[in-house]
């Protein structure tokens, strides 16, 4: 193919045209986008969809891909070129990622859910102020000589204990169920950010895997991870 196009130039302006041709859009320059002739640019991977980033500012064309591949089998490497399109992916990867985190922190509980954990930590909080104060008179009716006393009092402390662990249980299934509840609600796609329910149908939940937002951050994950490997050992 690219003596074929070689072949075509060279009968519009000859080999002078060739190497005019070339020079105008040499591989090497910083117009030609290198995400494009080395994996997926992300401008082309979106578009048509609501996270469609526009026309990239670079140069997208064939024959700079055709070039690098037929050069790079031939043994020529091109570290600058990689490591550029290492670091366009590394800003899209990790941008996705803070949203995702952001978003699974809102889903963690909502404001009701909030409140009403708010309510049963405080009520614990009464009971273990109690359970204190209790302590420290038992101590100080032992060390002022009234054991009788501080029996009355270990006793309300007892009753104390028994109903702060079993509050303590019921605090620990509120925030439990609590969790549950949110995590069937929604939840944050771990590829592409994008919202889900666990009460979707089987066929929404596929379509979304499908998807053209999903299938594209997958590909930009994939090629990330294969690079993030090489320029940092996989931390």
């Amino acid at each position: 193919m690219a003596e074929y196009r070689r072949q075509e130039i060279a009968q519009l302006g000859g080999d002078s045209g060739f190497r005019s041709y070339r020079r105008v859009t040499e591989l090497t320059s910083p117009k030609v986008c290198k995400s494009f002739i080395i994996g997926s640019c992300p401008h082309d991977l979106f578009v048509g969809t609501k996270q469609d980033l526009g026309k990239c500012p670079q140069l997208h064309l064939e024959k700079h891909k055709l070039e690098y591949n037929l050069r790079t089998k031939k043994g020529e490497k091109f570290p600058d070129f990689e490591y550029e399109y290492y670091q366009v992916l590394k800003s899209y990867i990790e941008e996705i990622d803070r949203i995702i985190e952001s978003s699974n922190k809102r889903l963690d509980h909502t404001p009701e859910d909030k409140e009403k954990i708010e309510q049963v930590t405080q009520d614990l909080e009464k009971l273990d102020t109690k359970i204190s104060i209790i302590q420290q008179e038992i101590n100080c009716l032992l060390e002022a000589g009234k054991p009788i006393a501080s029996l009355n009092h270990s006793k309300e402390l007892n009753t104390l204990i028994k109903l702060r662990e079993v509050e303590g249980e019921k605090v620990r299934s509120i925030i439990e169920n609590i969790g549950q509840s949110s995590q069937q609600k929604l939840q944050a796609c771990d590829q592409c950010g994008a919202f889900l329910s666990r009460l979707d149908s089987d066929r929404r939940l596929a379509d979304h895997f499908v998807g053209k937002i999903h299938l594209g951050y997958v590909k930009m994950r994939s090629d990330y991870m294969g690079l993030k490997e090489k320029y940092e050992g996989g931390v």
